[in-house]
């Protein structure tokens, strides 16, 4: 109670006969800045570790909660270093199968890459966080065998365009036991 008396003269001397107005504002914001808005959905397919925001190398990435994406940038590809480590959807990581990396894509979802300097396109499944190099110019890492089907496995990198597709990523979010996310954004 002393704190609260405390609290009270101390915003009346500054704020005068508009310390109650003050008091509930400032106790609104205390509420709204301490309260967790957690926009995914909890329970049997909740996964903390992919759908949440993470720091990489100092770089503060949000995933999305959505499947509206289509860029263009660089794949590079990815393969030895991480056979059979974890993926971020706790998969275990196969350098010969159709799967990629993305930085902020649901996971998981299906992907159409295209490389655009043969026109070579394959469908892949998202199930791993990446690429971080310090470029982001690039913006997925392929398996090794997705290189291969795309044509760039001798090259390392090659221009893209990626398109997330909803249908296949729903599906995908189903097998994987998580929610199956809208196809853009909700307004």
């Amino acid at each position: 109670m002393l704190l609260m008396d405390k609290a009270d003269n101390f915003l009346k001397h500054y704020f005068g006969d508009q310390s109650s107005l003050v008091a509930i504002t400032l106790l609104l914001l205390f509420l709204t800045g301490c309260s967790t808005r957690d926009e995914f959905p909890k329970g049997k397919y909740w996964h903390a570790g992919t759908e949440r925001p993470y720091v990489i190398h100092g770089v503060r990435y949000y995933p999305q909660i959505h499947y509206q994406y289509d860029a263009i940038g660089y794949a590079s590809w990815y393969g030895y270093d991480c056979h059979g480590l974890s993926t971020a959807t706790g998969r275990r990581f196969n350098k010969n199968a159709m799967t990629a990396a993305h930085r902020t894509l649901p996971l998981p979802c299906v992907v159409l890459v295209e490389n655009l300097s043969n026109g070579r396109k394959v469908k892949l499944l998202v199930n791993d966080r990446g690429p971080f190099a310090k470029t982001h110019s690039r913006i997925i890492d392929v398996t090794q065998k997705a290189a291969e089907v795309l044509g760039f496995r001798a090259k390392g990198f090659t221009k893209v365009r990626v398109t997330c597709l909803p249908k296949e990523s729903r599906v995908a979010a189903i097998k994987y036991k998580r929610k199956p996310y809208p196809a853009c954004p909700q307004r």
